[in-house]
């Protein structure tokens, strides 16, 4: 097959990125996941820090199996974790990479904020989302995948009309285009700085970086889960990640993962 111009681009910015923890890029035009291709490689016992990268996804997704439209312009990647922690603590993972996605985009000068989880915002409406896959056996992380999708070099007029009111891009909001291997550079670093404190520990100064980005805390919410929806005031988020919920007859309900409505 022939290498497309990005490909060799993207191959050829990855010989000088000199960032301690991306190993290894693996650099394609067209996939249908790039997470499908990273739990391959995972099981196939890559090393941590190894990424996969697309120009454009036919069949990317986000949580819950949605559908995660990926024309050209967006940035679509997977990153393999192999951290050494009990598996209590993956539930941090998406506030690391939602942290990292959020300095990103405000060293643009712009202001993100992330919707609980880890939907990432401007303006309230959506640039970027993250989807975690793992693989545990008893109380040991085997790999944790790590997708992004972010919306960087996109016309909102290419999104499916059904979305098109909910999203927006770097460009959209900047009204200008962004250069691709400077942005992911930038990503590259702030998400090894994020995950750093993670490996360190740090989780308390995660959630609190975490707070101060979002714009849940504080508002009425509607929260669709596995297992029917709840509404309440989103109080806070306790050490693992977990939604503290006031629902409306005063009882407190921890929620590790949903649908979160405004």
């Amino acid at each position: 097959m022939k290498e497309t111009l990005f490909v060799k681009k993207t191959l050829e910015f990855s010989k000088n990125l000199h960032i301690d923890l991306v190993k290894k890029l693996f650099v394609f035009d067209d996939v249908d996941s790039t997470n499908r291709i990273a739990k391959e490689l995972a099981l196939a016992n890559a090393e941590e820090g190894t990424v996969v990268v697309a120009r454009t996804q036919h069949h990317g997704r986000g949580r819950f199996d949605r559908i995660w439209q990926s024309p050209e312009g967006g940035v679509y990647l997977s990153i393999i974790l192999r951290p050494r922690k009990s598996t209590q603590k993956i539930s941090l993972l998406p506030f690391v990479a939602a942290l990292a996605i959020a300095r990103t985009i405000n060293l643009y000068g712009l202001n993100a904020n992330i919707k609980w989880p880890n939907d990432t915002l401007i303006n309230g409406r959506k640039i970027a989302g993250i989807l975690l896959e793992s693989e545990l056996k008893e109380d040991a992380i085997i790999y944790v995948v790590v997708g992004i999708g972010m919306n960087l070099n996109i016309d909102i007029r290419d999104f499916s009309p059904d979305i098109q009111p909910q999203s927006t891009s770097m460009s959209h909001e900047l009204g200008s285009p962004v250069d691709y291997h400077e942005f992911l550079r930038t990503f590259f670093i702030q998400f090894e700085k994020a995950y750093f404190l993670f490996v360190e520990n740090q989780y308390e100064r995660i959630i609190a970086e975490w707070k101060i980005h979002t714009d849940t805390l504080g508002k009425t919410i509607r929260v669709q889960t596995s297992t029917g929806t709840l509404q309440g005031i989103a109080l806070d988020i306790d050490p693992f990640g977990f939604l503290l919920l006031r629902t409306e007859n005063g009882e407190i309900k921890k929620i590790l993962s949903g649908d979160c409505l405004y």
